[in-house]
C-alpha cells in the first residue's frame, strides 16, 4: 500500500513535489528538524475525506547566492485544510520563458530525487561539471544530506572516464575541494597527486591558492607529498651521480689495483665524465629537482636512454675539446650506451615515473611527476573516523547483532552535523531556522 505523500516541497509555481516525509527525514538533517510531528498540521476529518494528506509545506525562498549558498527553505504553518495560514507555498517567481531559468530549482529537483533512488544528473562540459557539482554539494551540504549524494555523485562522476580525470589534471584544487565536501576518495586521491606532482607551479599560483585558503588541511597534505618527493628526488640524483657501472671501480681481483688494471678502462672512464659533465651541467642549470617541472623531463630522457640525450651533437663538441680517432669514438659511444641503459635500470628503480593517477599518459600530456602514492591516512575524513562510528555508541554485539538501519541513520545524521558544526566553527556561515546548517563561501 501507498504511504500518503504528506509533505508538498515548492520551489516554485511550476516546481512542486508531493513526497514522503519519512523519505525526507531519513535522508536529510533539515528536514529531519522541520518535519517533526509537533510542527504537522492537523488535518480535520473533513479535509482527510477530501483527501486532503499534505501535513508539512517547505517553500523555497531564496536561490542560491553568496549569502545563500544552499537556497534557503522555510516551513509554512498549515490549518486543518491543509493550507498556508498565513499566505504563501508559491515558492519564487522567475520569468522562466526569458530561455535561462534558473538552475536552483534543477538541482533541488536532482537532489530530492535521489533520496528515491534516482541517478543524479551532472552535464558533460567541464565547467558545466564543475558548477553542476559546487551547486549540488552546496544543496547537500544545506540540507545536511552530503553522506546520501556524496556516493551516487562520485559514480556519476567517474562515469565520465578519462574526461573525469583529464578534468582534475588542468584544475586539481577545485576538485580537490570538491572532493573534501563530497567526500570521495578516489578523486581526492586524484587530485592530491596532481596538485604535488606539480606544486613548483601551483604554489605560485594566485587562483589555486585563493580557493585552497579555506582548506588548510588540503594544502598540508600536497606540501607533505611534495617534501616527500623532494627527497625521493634528490635520492635518486644523488644515486645517479655516484654510480660505477660494471665492474669499473674494480677490474682485477688483486690488491692493490695496479694502474695498467685501470687504464685498460680509460674509455669507460671517458663515457663516465662526459655523462657526469652532461648531468651536472643539466643540475646546476636547475633542470633537475629544483626545475618547474620537478625534474620530470630531464628524468623522462634518462629513463628513455638510447639517443634521448646526449645525442651526436653532444658528443661532437665533446669530441672537439677530446678529439679521439674514429675507431675509439665508436667504442666510447658504446660504452656511454651501456651506461645510459645502467642509468635506465636506476630511474626505473627508483620509481619517478611511475604513473599513480588515473590518467592515461597515452591520451592526455603531463609534464610532471605523478608518482605520488596517496595512503588511506592522508584522507581527513576516513582519518576522523573510529571504531565508535562517529561517536555514536555502537549496540551489543554479544548476540552477533550488527549496526542496523537506524544506527546507520543516525551516523549519517551525525556525521552531517559535524561536518557543518565544524564549518561553522571555521567562520564560513551560522545557523538559522533553528539548525546548524552550514553558510559557505559561494565559489
Amino acid at each position: 500500500m501507498d504511504q500518503p505523500e504528506d509533505v508538498q516541497v515548492i520551489l516554485s509555481p511550476n516546481h512542486k513535489y508531493k513526497l514522503h516525509s519519512g523519505v525526507l527525514t531519513r535522508n536529510s538533517t533539515l528536514f529531519a528538524d522541520l518535519l517533526n510531528e509537533r510542527h504537522g498540521a492537523q488535518l480535520s476529518t473533513r479535509a482527510k475525506t477530501a483527501g486532503v494528506k499534505t501535513r508539512w509545506m517547505i517553500e523555497l525562498q531564496e536561490l542560491q547566492s553568496d549569502e545563500f549558498p544552499g537556497g534557503k527553505l522555510v516551513r509554512l504553518k498549515l490549518d486543518s485544510k491543509g493550507e498556508p495560514e498565513d499566505g504563501g507555498g508559491y515558492g519564487i517567481h522567475t520569468n522562466e520563458n526569458d530561455g535561462a531559468p534558473t538552475k536552483t530549482f534543477d538541482y533541488y529537483e536532482t537532489i530530492l530525487y535521489s533520496f528515491y533512488g534516482r541517478p543524479l544528473k551532472i552535464r558533460a562540459d567541464e565547467l558545466q561539471a564543475i558548477s553542476d557539482v559546487l551547486h549540488l554539494t552546496q544543496i547537500a551540504e544545506y540540507l545536511g544530506c552530503v553522506p546520501v549524494i556524496s556516493k551516487p555523485l562520485e559514480v556519476t562522476l567517474i562515469r565520465q572516464g578519462q574526461t573525469l580525470f583529464n578534468w582534475i589534471r588542468k584544475q586539481p584544487h577545485d576538485w580537490a575541494v570538491l572532493a573534501r565536501r563530497i567526500e570521495s576518495e578516489l578523486i581526492f586521491k586524484e587530485a592530491i597527486i596532481h596538485l604535488a606532482g606539480n606544486w613548483a607551479v601551483h604554489s605560485e599560483d594566485e587562483a589555486v591558492q585563493s580557493g585552497l585558503r579555506d582548506y588548510g588541511e588540503i594544502v598540508k597534505i600536497v606540501e607533505k607529498h611534495y617534501d616527500i618527493l623532494n627527497k625521493k628526488r634528490s635520492a635518486l640524483e644523488l644515486a645517479v651521480m655516484s654510480q660505477y657501472p660494471g665492474d669499473l671501480a674494480t677490474p682485477s681481483e688483486d690488491r692493490p689495483i695496479r694502474r695498467e688494471e685501470y687504464s685498460k678502462d680509460i674509455l669507460v672512464w671517458m663515457a663516465l665524465c662526459f655523462f657526469r659533465h652532461w648531468l651536472g651541467q643539466k643540475i646546476i642549470m636547475e633542470k633537475g629537482a629544483r626545475a618547474k617541472d620537478g625534474g620530470f623531463e630531464l628524468y623522462k630522457n634518462l629513463g628513455a636512454a638510447g639517443e634521448a640525450y646526449m645525442d651526436k651533437s653532444i658528443l661532437n663538441q665533446l669530441h672537439g675539446r677530446f678529439p679521439l680517432t674514429k675507431k675509439a669514438m665508436n667504442v666510447l659511444e658504446n660504452h656511454l650506451l651501456e651506461i645510459k641503459e645502467c642509468i635506465k635500470a636506476m630511474i626505473d628503480s627508483h620509481g619517478v615515473l611511475k604513473n599513480e593517477s588515473q590518467l592515461d599518459p597515452t591520451k592526455y600530456q603531463v609534464e610532471y611527476l605523478t608518482c605520488v602514492e596517496v595512503e588511506r591516512d592522508d584522507i581527513p575524513w576516513l582519518r576522523e573516523q573510529d571504531d565508535s562510528f562517529g561517536g555514536i555508541a555502537l549496540p551489543d554485539s554479544s548476540r552477533g547483532f550488527r549496526p542496523g538501519g537506524n544506527h546507520m541513520t543516525k551516523e549519517a545524521h551525525h556525521n552531517s552535523r559535524r561536518l557543518a558544526s565544524l564549518r561553522v566553527a571555521e567562520g564560513e556561515g551560522e545557523a538559522d531556522d533553528g539548525a546548524s546548517r552550514k553558510r559557505a563561501r559561494f565559489l
